[in-house]
């Protein structure tokens, strides 16, 4: 029988942040090296094969394709910076 993966996927480390208590800001890194931090998780909805995400102040908004999400950093002060890659 194959051994499961001991890393966490992307989706799943995204799914497990947003849900954090207490909320603490992460970023999400794509592949074409834009940054989005994510400071509230209540803004950022994931739907088939995106995530949609409300920055703050509700006046923009992005789409963040699955596929081309190639990091999560969960630190997002600098200090500590941990980053999982796809």
């Amino acid at each position: 029988m194959p051994e499961e993966p001991k890393d966490i996927t992307l989706m799943q480390a995204i799914r497990d942040l947003k849900r954090r208590e207490p909320f603490q800001p992460f970023a999400i890194v794509l592949t074409s090296g834009d940054r989005y931090v994510i400071e509230n998780g209540g803004n950022l909805v994931e739907m088939k094969t995106e995530f949609f995400y409300a920055l703050p102040g509700g006046e923009k908004f992005v789409f963040l394709r699955m596929n081309q999400i190639a990091a999560v950093e969960n630190s997002v002060n600098g200090a500590g910076r941990k980053r999982r890659r796809h």
